[in-house]
C-alpha cells in the first residue's frame, strides 16, 4: 500500500521529537522512511528549510504589551528551527503499521500554514505541489485542512454571535477540486481510484481559554491581543465547554463534506473521515488528558497540545499545535481508520518486556507504555463510537 499525507504543520509535527521522526527525503529508497516530497534530496531547500527564528520586536507583534521579549530573553534557548525532511504524524503512522504487521510506503506533502485551497489552486506557498498530490501511485490520500477553516463562520457563545475565521464553503470546494484532480490522474494512468481520508483536526486550547499562568504565557500572532482584539482568534472563550464545542463543530464539518461528496459523486473516490480530533476529546473526557493546559495545577497527566512557550516563539501560541502525545494519538486514530487494525493491537508492541519495544514509536518519542496504552484506548473508543465508516474503494 502506498499512502500520501497532505496537510500543514499539524501533519508534519511542527516540533521535535515528532517533526523529523522516521523522515527521509523524497528520493529515499523503499519504504523504510517517510518520503518527504518537498525535500527531494538532502539537504532540503525551499519550503522545507525554514530559517531559525530569533525573536525581535518586528517578528513578535505585541511583544511590549505582553512582555514576550522579556520572557524569551530570560530563556536564551528560545530559538526554533523547522528544517526537513519531516515525518510527524506520517512518520508515526509508518511505525505503527509495521508494529501491526503491515507494509506501507508513506509519503508526505506538508507546508506550515498550508490550506487545501492553496493545494487545490496550486498557489501561494503550496504552488507546485499539486502534481505531487495527484501522482497515481498512491492507493490512499489523507487530506488535513487548516485547523479552523472548516468551522462555521460564526458561532453562538452565550447568546452572542462570534466570528471564527471559518470557511466551510472553501473547505468543501477544495476537497472536491483535489479529489477531481486525483481521480483524473488515476483514471488517466489506468489505476484504481485512491481512497480519500479526511483527517479531522483537534480543538485548539488557545481558541477557548486565556492564560494567567506566567509559566505558560499565551504568546503568538494567533491571539486576539495581537490582532487588535479580534475575537475570531479565540472565538470559544466564555463557552461552557470550549473544547467539546469546537470538536463538535469540526466533527460536523468533516462528516458533512465527506457524506455530501459521497452522495454527489458515487462513481468517484470514496471519502472517509478519521476522527482524530474526537479522539482528543475522548482522552480529555476520560480525564487522562488536560482540558485547559494553561492551568498551573493539573490532575490529568498528559498535555496533548504543545506546552512549551519557547517553541511557540513569534507565530502561533501554545495550546495550538499537537505535542508528541497529540501527534501520537492522531496517528493511532488514523491507523485504526485506514487499516482496520485496532490501535490497541499496536500497543502490545509497547510493553517493555516485548523484544520489539525499543523500536516502537512510543519508545522513540519518549512516551511511556502506560501513556501509550491510554492513548490507544482513547483512539479505539472513538473509532467504535464513530458513525462514519472506514474508507472503501
Amino acid at each position: 500500500m502506498s499512502i500520501l499525507f497532505v496537510g500543514d504543520s499539524f501533519t508534519h509535527g511542527r516540533y521535535p521529537p515528532a517533526l523529523n521522526y522516521n523522515a527521509g527525503p523524497g528520493n529515499a529508497p523503499g519504504g523504510a522512511l517517510v518520503h518527504d516530497l518537498l525535500c527531494p534530496s538532502l539537504p532540503c531547500t525551499g519550503a522545507e528549510a525554514q530559517p531559525r527564528i530569533l525573536p525581535t520586536p518586528a517578528n513578535t507583534p505585541g511583544a511590549t504589551t505582553l512582555g514576550k521579549l522579556a520572557f524569551l530573553q530570560a530563556n536564551p534557548s528560545a530559538q526554533y528551527t523547522e528544517v526537513g525532511p519531516f515525518g510527524g504524524v506520517a512518520g508515526i503512522f509508518l511505525q505503527l503499521t509495521r508494529e501491526v504487521g503491515l507494509d506501507y510506503d508513506v509519503s508526505l506533502v506538508a507546508v506550515s500554514s498550508a490550506t487545501l485551497t492553496g493545494y487545490a489552486n496550486n498557489s501561494g506557498n503550496e504552488k507546485g505541489d499539486l502534481s505531487l498530490i495527484t501522482n497515481p501511485k498512491f492507493t490512499d490520500v489523507v487530506l488535513q485542512e487548516q485547523s479552523f477553516a472548516p468551522l462555521p463562520p460564526t458561532i453562538d457563545v452565550n447568546g452572542t454571535l462570534v466570528p471564527t475565521r471559518g470557511n466551510p464553503a472553501g473547505f468543501k470546494s477544495s476537497v472536491t477540486a483535489l479529489i477531481a484532480d486525483i481521480d483524473a490522474a488515476d483514471r488517466a494512468a489506468g489505476r484504481p481510484l485512491a481512497r480519500i481520508i479526511l483527517a479531522q483536526t483537534q480543538a485548539l486550547a488557545s481558541y477557548g481559554y486565556t492564560s494567567n499562568n506566567p509559566s505558560l504565557p499565551l504568546f503568538g500572532i494567533s491571539t486576539p491581543v495581537q490582532k487588535g482584539g479580534n475575537p475570531a482568534y479565540a472565538p470559544y472563550v466564555g463557552d461552557r465547554d470550549p473544547i467539546d464545542a469546537m470538536t463538535s463543530g469540526l466533527h460536523a464539518a468533516y462528516d458533512t463534506v465527506a457524506s455530501s461528496y459521497n452522495a454527489a459523486y458515487p462513481a468517484n473516490s470514496h471519502v472517509a473521515v478519521s476522527p482524530d480530533g474526537d479522539a482528543w476529546a475522548t482522552a480529555i473526557r476520560d480525564r487522562f488528558a488536560q482540558r485547559d493546559p494553561f492551568l498551573p495545577d493539573q490532575a490529568a497527566p498528559v498535555d496533548l497540545w504543545d506546552g512549551d512557550p519557547l517553541l511557540a516563539c513569534c507565530e502561533t501560541p501554545i495550546g495550538y499545535h499537537p505535542s508528541k502525545y497529540g501527534a501520537y494519538l492522531d496517528a493511532l486514530t488514523l491507523l485504526g481508520r485506514i487499516t482496520g487494525k485496532s490501535p490497541l493491537l499496536a500497543v502490545a508492541e509497547y510493553d517493555p518486556r516485548n523484544r520489539n519495544y525499543a523500536g516502537s514509536a512510543s519508545h522513540a518519542l519518549g512516551i511511556s507504555p502506560t501513556t501509550a496504552l491510554a492513548l490507544a484506548a482513547a483512539a479505539a473508543e472513538t473509532l467504535v463510537a464513530d458513525s462514519f465508516g472506514p474508507p472503501t474503494h
